[in-house]
């Protein structure tokens, strides 16, 4: 029986996946790293700072540590967001049904803390959740499952009796190895990744979460 619910935060509530994408692809190409900006798709889901030692590791450059990458990466997308970025269709919804289900809810991102809490004050989200957890501090961000564990334990919940949303095989495998049940909500562009299958239920837009599926994922 379903107890608490997890969410994510980027691509899942925050219609933020593009923000990343751009942000990387411009601060990389300055930097002399030869991406194509379809090549930020590879590291969909991954905290920021192993983003950066990912093609530092291919394309070492000259001039900003890799920790002044990862912050300038960051604060280009908090300015995005800020200025333009719009939740995803059914996010507020979904907040909403949980909460009318009297069901604890719980963020567990891979994003940076200061951008977390930055986007849940700018869309008011805040009093929704009970605890949030960002995996920034962790020595593991996803696909290690410790985010998905802290936010368990924050709610006083056992893993096993909570359920997570995800929109990344990234995220939907850290959540399964939390001993978590999760819905997944891919984009359209990856919703047939093989990856997927691991989910107890895949929906194409949480505008289609039901009372259903947060009682009985199957």
């Amino acid at each position: 029986m379903i107890q608490a619910v997890v969410f994510d935060l980027d691509g899942l509530l925050l219609d933020s996946e593009n923000f990343w994408q751009q942000a990387e692809y411009q601060i990389f190409s300055s930097l002399g790293v030869p991406l194509k900006p379809e090549d930020t798709a590879q590291t969909l889901g991954w905290r920021c700072d192993n983003v950066v030692q990912h093609w530092y590791q291919r394309f070492a450059w000259q001039g900003p540590t890799q920790a002044e990458v990862a912050t300038l990466i960051i604060e280009q997308v908090i300015n995005m967001i800020i200025s333009k970025g719009k939740l995803m269709p059914g996010a507020l919804e979904a907040l909403k049904l949980c909460q009318s289900l009297r069901l604890p809810m719980a963020l567990a991102t891979s994003s940076n803390h200061r951008m977390m809490l930055a986007t849940l004050k700018h869309f008011e989200l805040l009093p929704f959740f009970q605890a949030t957890c960002s995996a920034e501090f962790l020595p593991l961000a996803k696909p290690h499952p410790q985010v998905y564990l802290n936010a368990a334990a924050a709610l006083g919940v056992a893993p096993q009796y909570c359920l997570a949303l995800e929109d990344s095989v990234t995220g939907l495998i850290a959540a399964k190895a939390a001993r978590m049940r999760c819905i997944a909500v891919p984009d359209s562009a990856h919703q047939h990744a093989p990856g997927y299958a691991l989910a107890d239920h895949v929906l194409a837009s949480l505008t289609e979460l039901t009372p259903g599926h947060l009682q009985n994922p199957k």
